[in-house]
């Protein structure tokens, strides 16, 4: 897999959303182009190589390896590019009066 830029149309992120380098030099890693969003989100994109898109279409599975010392964060995947302004736990629009976080949501439920 390749590292793709991972600049999206900006009606997909919320306000507020900057990128950011992840790793930017630190030698043992390769640098990593994000957009961090003010709602906890990190947004990365990769494009798998022709013969990785190959082995998706016959049926291979995507695996997700996490490199980490602490705690393992949420993590969620995508193909193509989603609506980053909603609340990646409830779905709910924060910025829209008539659709608030879900009672449950830790984001801004009750």
């Amino acid at each position: 897999m390749e590292i793709v830029d991972p600049r999206v149309d900006p009606r997909l992120v919320p306000s507020g959303s900057r990128p950011v380098v992840i790793a930017k030099n630190q030698n043992e890693y390769r640098d990593l182009p994000s957009i961090r969003t003010p709602n906890g989100q990190v947004i990365t994109r990769w494009s798998p190589s022709e013969e990785e898109r190959r082995a998706i279409f016959e049926g291979q599975d995507i695996y997700l390896t996490i490199l980490t010392t602490k705690q393992v964060q949420p993590t969620r995947m995508s193909v193509g590019p989603e609506d980053w302004t909603l609340c990646p736990l409830c779905g709910k629009n924060p910025r829209d009066d008539d659709s608030k976080h879900a009672d449950w949501c830790p984001f801004g439920g009750g």
